[in-house]
C-alpha cells in the first residue's frame, strides 16, 4: 500500500521539529532536482570518490 502525503498535514513535519541546521539543509538539498542531477553526474565521473561540496553551500568539519 502506498501512502500519499499532503504538504498541509502537520504530522508529516513532526520529524523536522527538532532537526538541526545541517539536517534541515540536507532535507532541502536532497529534494533539489539540480542537486540530484549534479550528484548523479559527479558519481559517474568520480567513480564514487569524494567531491567538493562547497559549490552547494555545504560545509563539513
Amino acid at each position: 500500500m502506498t501512502m500519499v502525503w499532503s504538504w498541509q498535514d502537520d504530522a508529516v513535519y513532526l520529524c523536522l521539529r527538532d532537526i538541526d541546521r545541517a539536517g534541515l539543509m540536507w532535507e532541502w538539498l536532497r529534494r533539489d532536482p539540480n542537486y540530484i542531477a549534479w550528484h548523479a553526474r559527479a558519481s559517474r565521473i568520480t567513480g564514487g570518490r569524494i567531491v567538493d561540496p562547497r559549490p552547494w553551500g555545504l560545509h563539513f568539519r
